[in-house]
């Protein structure tokens, strides 16, 4: 699961060569002249083909240079091209021009293919460590264990499980805000939105053993919390997982917070495409668990929010979200608009897959922006390419 983006360009290709014309092939995306590791065998594009035999032959044996070939990156090869253009001129003129580089006008058509990972997801933990989750008797089995101990050990055993962080973007957020009084959240992130940072983020925020205070500002965390994901650039999902204790506090009236709560919620989800998840460690009342479900209902991260009822409860809920949170990553980052969208081929788990309308319901894939640079796979095509954590993009030239 480890692998990175590589890419490698095959070769750029003019439209009148073999690569782009001639005989129909079996396979339109499979280029004659190229194998696995570029050209099949020396000889390569023979440019003599198009350029006209006889003036190819004779600009070769003129100038005893290069064979006539195009370089792999499109240009004519070395200082055979001077003597295969003269020879050119003399035998074979028009089919000369039909060989002109891209520089020179001949409307070519680059094509690669790209091994490419899915983009990573970033997930912002937004912690509760308000003075109930000093509360102990929260799991049987380890009576003694607060709360806040348990949310700790939770979180350093998923996040490095199978190095989890090695694949998924983690940040970190505690509320309140410590030294801003009981309700108040600063709007700076504890923990900075990285890879492989896992150890960094259980160092920064309370250790497992440590007294944490203050109130439960609801509110407040997740204004300043989804603030922070819009402010941040990723090109990979964003998502927000509130784990939290208790009611909805800091208030005066819990039914219009809650109101002004999922109408943000909503916001983030429809508009800047944030998830939010919700997990609830041990709810004591209905109402807060009314709350809880009606949040995560508008986070749209799941259906319902996690309860955690006991330690291992609590693990099984935060891995599960980021499972999740990491399951809604199919976003590919190409670098490349395509010369021709018609001609884009997308593999995954040894399966072609087509370009679709509709990702909610359909297997295949859609652009992600309007340079056609990024994509994201949807469905079974997302299931595929998680699987293997690698699809293959080809953009090619018009076979016809």
């Amino acid at each position: 699961m480890k692998s990175r983006t590589k890419v490698s360009f095959l070769a750029a290709c003019l439209v009148h060569l073999a690569a782009c014309a001639g005989e129909p092939q079996d396979n339109p995306y499979e280029l004659p002249g190229y194998g696995e590791t570029g050209f099949e065998d020396e000889g390569g594009v023979d440019a003599g083909d198009e350029a006209g035999e006889s003036g190819h032959e004779e600009g070769q044996s003129e100038d005893g240079g290069d064979d006539g070939r195009l370089d792999p990156n499109g240009s004519e090869g070395g200082e055979g091209d001077e003597g295969s253009a003269e020879g050119a001129g003399e035998g074979g003129e028009e089919g000369a021009t039909d060989g002109a580089t891209e520089d020179e006008g001949s409307g070519a058509c680059v094509e690669f293919v790209d091994s490419v990972a899915p983009v990573p997801p970033s997930v912002l933990m937004l912690l509760d460590r308000s003075g109930s989750m000093m509360q102990t008797g929260f799991d049987a089995d380890e009576p003694d264990k607060s709360r806040w101990q348990a949310l700790h050990e939770a979180l350093g055993d998923v996040m490095l499980a199978d190095d989890m962080d090695h694949f998924v973007e983690f940040g970190a957020k505690t509320f309140s805000t410590q030294g801003w009084g009981e309700c108040g959240v600063s709007p700076q992130i504890d923990v900075p939105m990285l890879l492989d940072n896992s150890e960094l983020l259980l160092e920064l925020i309370p250790g497992p053993l440590e007294d944490v205070n203050g109130g439960t500002p609801t509110l407040a965390a997740l204004d300043a919390g989804l603030g922070m994901m819009r402010d941040y650039e990723a090109p990979g999902a964003k998502a927000v997982v509130l784990i939290t204790d208790g009611s909805i506090g800091c208030t005066d009236d819990q039914a219009a917070t809650l109101e002004q709560i999922t109408t943000e919620l909503t916001l983030a989800r429809e508009v800047d495409g944030i998830a939010t998840y919700v997990v609830g460690i041990s709810p004591s009342y209905n109402s807060a668990k009314a709350q809880l479900g009606a949040m995560a209902e508008a986070g749209g991260g799941a259906d319902d929010y996690f309860e955690a009822a006991n330690a291992e409860s609590l693990h099984a809920a935060l891995e599960q979200v980021v499972a999740d949170s990491y399951a809604n990553s199919c976003h590919l980052d190409l670098g490349e608009s395509p010369s021709d969208p018609d001609q884009v081929q997308v593999t995954a788990g040894d399966q072609d897959w087509p370009e679709v309308t509709d990702c909610g319901s359909e297997d295949g894939w859609v652009w992600a922006d309007a340079e056609m640079t990024r994509m994201n796979l949807c469905n079974a095509a997302c299931d595929a390419l998680l699987a293997t954590q690698e699809a293959t993009v080809g953009y090619f030239c018009d076979p016809g």
